[in-house]
């Protein structure tokens, strides 16, 4: 909600007290009144804007005359401006001063009938301007007069919108047709021969023409130059300019530090993890090479095995039959090996000595 609307609401509570002062004579201004006119007056201060200031017009409702003036097509953002303020200040007036005239139209409006044109709007300022002649001018906003009965923009004629030199006319093609001559051969004297000639000069591109373009070029740029400054270059849009640089460099910056942020919560949190999973799966490694260890040990002592089957099987006779079973027996039979005491008089007089007193 903006300051407007805000003095807007809080003017109802003075409606009372204008309304009994308005009975003795001079209406007082409540506060709320005059704060909602000082800020209308900042709002609309230097403005400029392009209009046609088309007629002079009899209000009735003022009992006077009123200059028109419509606004140019490429005017929008001020015509929307306008028009909200003109329905604001309707609706504070309308139990403050029922029969408030406020010089901001839209269309037709009593003995003045709008005819849509391509390079004007519906908007109208109904204003006072002083010797001036109809056409399109550069206005700037001075200030808002407030009547007893009438709101009206003070409007101040910047300078007049000059009209868009014409396109250099091409020059026409002159054709030149001489009179007929007629040659009377010294042979044939009765025949004669009409021999026409007709000349077609090309026209001429001089100096004059190649400073005519350039002066084209020079009024176009200049006009653009001024309707961009005029319209787009003002306190408003270079402070939103500011702000957005401003609040662009900052989010950049924000964004830097919560990637870097990010990134390095990543990274800790990454490696924290790997830790985890080395610790949990070594255990598992470690069982899975114990297991595949034991495979291959098996796979050998199988190999082992049947080499053993090979090599006592070596032992078949050539018939093809086993040996018995008595003589494999005898086979496998360890040899006892005796071991025979010595004799007492072969050991040693030492030992004897020793181990048999």
């Amino acid at each position: 909600m903006t300051e407007s609307d805000v003095t807007l609401k809080n003017a109802g509570t003075a409606v009372e007290v204008a309304g009994a002062a308005g009975a003795v004579g001079t209406r007082l201004m409540p506060p709320e009144e005059l704060a909602m006119q000082s800020l209308t007056k900042q709002l609309y201060k230097s403005k400029f804007f392009r209009g046609i200031y088309l007629e002079r017009c009899f209000v009735e409702q003022l009992g006077g005359y009123r200059d028109v003036v419509v606004l140019q097509r490429s005017e929008r953002e001020l015509e929307k401006l306008l028009l909200s303020s003109a329905s604001k200040l309707q609706l504070f007036y309308q139990r403050f001063v029922p029969n408030m005239w406020v010089g901001i139209t839209k269309g037709s409006v009593g003995n003045y009938k709008h005819k849509p044109h391509a390079t004007q709007l519906d908007t109208c300022v109904w204003t006072e301007l002083r010797d001036m002649a109809f056409g399109e001018y550069w206005f700037s906003i001075k200030t808002l007069r407030f009547r007893d009965r009438e709101v009206q923009l003070k409007l101040k004629m910047v300078r007049a919108v000059e009209a868009e030199p014409l396109s250099t006319p091409r020059h026409s093609l002159t054709i030149k047709k001489v009179s007929p001559s007629r040659a009377i051969t010294s042979s044939d004297r009765d025949a004669a021969e009409i021999v026409t000639e007709e000349q077609q000069h090309l026209p001429q591109i001089g100096l004059e023409d190649f400073l005519a373009v350039l002066q084209q070029w020079r009024q176009s740029v200049v006009t653009t130059t001024y309707e961009f400054m005029a319209n787009d270059v003002n306190k408003r849009n270079i402070m939103g300019t500011i702000r957005f640089l401003g609040l662009l460099i900052f989010s950049i910056l924000s964004g830097a530090v919560v990637a870097l942020r990010f990134m390095g919560i990543f990274a800790v949190r990454f490696l924290f993890e790997v830790s985890r999973f080395t610790h949990t799966a070594t255990p598992i490694v470690f069982k899975l090479i114990e297991f595949v260890n034991r495979i291959v040990g098996a796979f050998f002592i199988l190999l082992t095995m049947i080499w053993k089957d090979l090599v006592v099987n070596r032992g078949r006779n050539d018939g093809g039959r086993s040996m018995p079973r008595e003589q494999l027996e005898a086979n496998n039979r360890f040899k006892s090996i005796t071991y025979e005491r010595s004799h007492p008089h072969r050991r040693s007089p030492r030992y004897e000595s020793s181990n048999y007193r």
